[in-house]
């Protein structure tokens, strides 16, 4: 492909030239050291950890034959894995999307330089137009789920703007060198083009799939040299990149196959999208290719992408390990890679963290054996042991399951009394104590993560609870949890929003009308003229503080006890917009649509131009006395 024929920016490679060589080289020899021995060890943990995630276990061959016979019809017992990690970790997923979601708007931002607060308004608002409409929510919430199953989670975003081609089947006059014929009506395809949404979009990278410089810790891969996103792309959806002038040298990617183990899904449960089958077009080609997007800090001058000799990031797509498609400045002004991580522990040197799952796991498996072991010798006491003598007693007839049996004794037992061939053990509950060890270790677990049974939403046991007791063990839990939202909205959140924005700021275009959201809504202002003059500037997104929002009752009977109490104060009050309070506070308690019941006090000369355009009316000519026929007075 030409460079013509390319869009704006983009650089053609072609596969033949020494840059092409050099560049699969750089990107091989990095793919490489990311690919190292300890991320080898982590990327096992991951399957382990998804595994887990999911209650599986390997099955053993003493349960495949208890499986076979429960399924012919015969009553057998199964070894369990209790899902304690699994609650454990929704509970603190719980937790997180309580804070950082149910915040309105969840993007929440402050000037940094004396910025207006009509211009914070708008910015929310932009942003939360994004979050709703590009579909962010749901990336959100597996973000936020990541780090406690894998120990991280990388969450990529991307500007889209959005053009769909639609074809109709339309009735047009004929026409005759260009002048239609009245009369006379043809079908023909009429193919128009309408614009889609233009805004930041949001996506989750499986760890398995991301690749960062290992010479920084996982948290800090924004200092990193690289970093590299494996994705498996349908191959329609790379053909119409190239139509767009995006992508080249397809030719050259076509006749090679896809790499299935390329996805890292070997040996676990979870069932990834094409990961099972390829199959092929009407030409013979791959529906699916593997892509790398090979993000790179380089010096344009050393490789002969351009004179400048200062660092420069860039973005390279590379189809099957071996060819370039696409290359590009990635020419975005927060300069930095469009990849952000949260981390389950807060760790600094390590260039991986451990999971929540990994960490519960040997109290995990601990919780498994006391369970089951205690399962099987319940068994065992429930069925019946003997010691026989086979010389005595058919042992065919003793063995039957059935009920109301038959037991036959041999010729040799005639004369002889029972017990002297025929005894029955008795069996003793040797782990009647293990339930109380689960106890112990359960609370244990809890302790280690700060995920108590009260965040669960059931009350400890040890007897009555007094209201201060209960209050106190929840805090405590939640200060755990409270310290890692803080953590997160420090190394995730907040780097997430800047980006976001400033993507915004520099490809937002044209002005529309935007919801307003938060404390503004409050005072009427329902939308909002929103363009790019209007969001220039520097902003700051607002820190998460950690705390659950979830007892917002207690905070309206709060506002009532304080405002209670200020009535009593001569003057206290008059410092205060008491119907701002009363709207937010309204809101506070779940009220919606406050502002339909909002009085709306009008200037007097917008009041006389309305009643000239009869708009209004005075209620002097309107407002009849009780019994009053129109236009006779008065009665009575």
């Amino acid at each position: 492909m030409s460079t013509a024929t390319l869009a704006a920016g983009v650089k053609d490679i072609p596969r033949e030239s020494k840059l092409h060589q050099k560049i699969i080289e750089q990107f091989t020899q990095r793919l490489l050291a990311s690919q190292d021995e300890h991320r080898k060890s982590r990327e096992e943990a991951w399957r382990q950890a998804e595994d887990t995630y999911s209650a599986y276990i390997p099955e053993t061959e003493y349960d495949a034959l208890r499986s076979r016979k429960r399924k012919s019809g015969m009553p057998e017992y199964t070894t369990i894995t209790l899902p304690y990690s699994y609650a454990m970790a929704l509970t603190a997923h719980t937790y997180y999307t309580s804070v950082f979601l149910a915040r309105n708007p969840v993007f929440q931002f402050s000037g940094r330089h004396g910025e207006s607060q009509t211009a914070e308004t708008a910015v929310e608002s932009l942003l939360d137009y994004q979050l709703n409409t590009g579909g962010m929510l749901p990336a959100l919430f597996i973000w936020l789920m990541d780090p406690g199953k894998y120990g991280h989670g990388i969450l990529g975003h991307y500007w889209d703007r959005e053009e769909f081609t639609i074809t109709e089947l339309v009735e047009q006059p004929r026409t005759l060198f260009g002048v239609p014929i009245p009369g006379t009506v043809e079908k023909k395809l009429v193919s128009n083009k309408v614009e889609g949404y233009a805004g930041n979009r949001l996506y989750n990278i499986r760890p398995q799939d991301f690749y960062h410089d290992p010479s920084v810790p996982i948290y800090r891969l924004q200092e990193g040299e690289y970093c590299i996103v494996y994705d498996k792309v349908p191959w329609v959806k790379i053909q119409k990149r190239a139509a767009a002038g995006l992508y080249y040298n397809l030719e050259e990617l076509e006749g090679i196959t896809s790499d299935l183990r390329e996805m890292g899904g070997t040996g676990t449960k979870t069932q990834l999208p094409g990961q099972d089958f390829t199959f092929y077009g009407s030409r013979g080609k791959p529906t699916m290719a593997d892509i790398h997007e090979f993000y790179w800090d380089l010096i344009p001058s050393e490789l002969g992408l351009g004179p400048s000799s200062s660092p420069e990031k860039w973005v390279f797509t590379i189809g099957a390990k071996k060819v370039v498609i696409s290359a590009q400045p990635y020419g975005m002004m927060h300069n930095q890679y469009p990849v952000d991580v949260l981390t389950q522990e807060i760790e600094g040197y390590n260039v991986f963290n451990r999971s929540m799952l990994e960490v519960l796991d040997p109290l995990s498996k601990t919780m498994d054996w006391l369970f089951n072991s205690h399962m099987y010798n319940v068994r065992a006491s429930l069925n019946n042991m003997f010691v026989v003598d086979p010389n005595k007693i058919d042992v065919n007839s003793l063995a039957s399951p059935e009920p109301g049996k038959l037991i036959r004794l041999k010729a040799a037992a005639a004369g002889e009394p029972i017990a002297s061939f025929f005894q029955q053990l008795n069996v003793a509950d040797i782990t009647h104590q293990n339930m109380n060890d689960l106890q112990s270790v359960s609370e244990l677990a809890q302790r280690t993560l700060g995920v108590n049974d009260n965040i669960m939403g059931s009350v400890n046991s040890g007897g009555r609870k007094t209201a201060t007791e209960v209050r106190s063990s929840t805090t405590f839990g939640i200060n755990r949890l409270k310290t890692n939202c803080e953590w997160f909205s420090a190394t995730g959140f907040a780097p997430l929003a800047m980006k976001l924005l400033m993507n915004t700021q520099q490809l937002m275009s044209g002005e529309k009308q935007y919801r307003v959201v938060g404390d503004q809504r409050l005072w009427g202002q329902r939308y909002v003229p929103i363009n790019p003059r209007e969001i220039a500037g520097f902003y700051d997104f607002v820190p998460v503080d950690g705390t659950l929002p979830v007892d917002r009752f207690a905070q309206v009977n709060l506002w009532q006890t304080l405002l209670a109490n200020m009535a009593r104060v001569p003057g206290a009050l008059q410092n205060y917009d008491i119907s701002k309070i009363f709207a937010y506070v309204a809101q506070l308690g779940g009220l919606k649509n406050i502002d339909r019941f909002r009085v709306q006090v009008l200037p007097d000369q917008q009041v006389a131009q309305m009643q000239q355009a009869g708009n209004v009316i005075s209620m002097k000519q309107n407002l009849n006395e009780p019994g009053q026929v129109p236009g006779m007075g008065t009665t009575g």
